[in-house]
C-alpha cells in the first residue's frame, strides 16, 4: 500500500447537497477500492485563477487515503466521467504504509476533531446570556451607585 493524497474541484455553481454526494461517492470509492480514508478536508467555495469549463468558482476537497495503484486508478476513472468534477489532481506521500501508525494517525485525528468540537461549544455556551441577578442586588438602594461624574461647561466669552 502507498500513501496518497487526492484535490479535486466540484463544480462551484452546484447546490451544497448535490457537492456532499460527490464528496461521499468519492469516499465510498475509495473505501470499495480496497483503500483507508485517513482524512477528508473540505476547503470550500473558492474563486478560480481562471476559467476552467465555463465556471469561475469551486468547491476544493482534499482526500488523504492509503492504497494500491488500483484504487488510484478507479478513482481517477470515476473523476472523469463525473460531470460535476473540472480538475483533480493525485500525487503520491509515501510508497510504504505502515498500517498500525496509520490506525494510529486516525485515531488521533477524531480525537483532535472530538476535542475541537468540545472547544467550540465551550465559546457559546460562555456568550450565552447570564441569568438574571437575584432580586436582593437588583433591588438595591440608589445611594450605593457611583455619582455620575458631571463635565464642566467652559465659560461663555462676551
Amino acid at each position: 500500500m502507498r500513501r496518497y493524497e487526492s484535490v479535486w474541484v466540484v463544480h462551484g455553481d452546484l447546490p451544497d447537497e448535490e457537492v456532499k454526494s460527490a464528496i461521499d461517492k468519492f469516499s465510498r470509492i475509495i473505501a470499495a477500492a480496497g483503500g483507508t480514508l485517513v482524512g477528508l478536508d473540505d476547503w470550500g467555495r473558492r474563486k478560480l485563477a481562471y476559467r476552467i469549463k465555463g465556471t469561475t468558482r469551486g468547491y476544493y476537497v482534499l482526500a488523504d487515503f492509503a492504497g494500491t495503484p488500483a484504487t488510484v486508478k478507479e478513482l481517477e476513472r470515476n473523476y472523469r466521467i463525473d460531470d460535476r468534477i473540472i480538475r483533480y489532481h493525485t500525487v503520491v506521500k509515501a510508497d510504504k504504509v505502515n498500517l498500525e501508525a496509520l490506525q494510529a494517525e486516525i485515531a488521533a485525528r477524531a480525537q483532535a476533531a472530538a476535542a475541537s468540537a468540545v472547544e467550540a461549544a465551550a465559546p457559546a455556551a460562555e456568550a450565552a446570556p447570564a441569568p438574571e441577578a437575584p432580586a436582593e442586588v437588583a433591588a438595591a438602594p440608589p445611594e450605593t451607585a457611583a455619582p455620575a461624574e458631571e463635565t464642566p461647561t467652559p465659560a461663555k466669552e462676551g
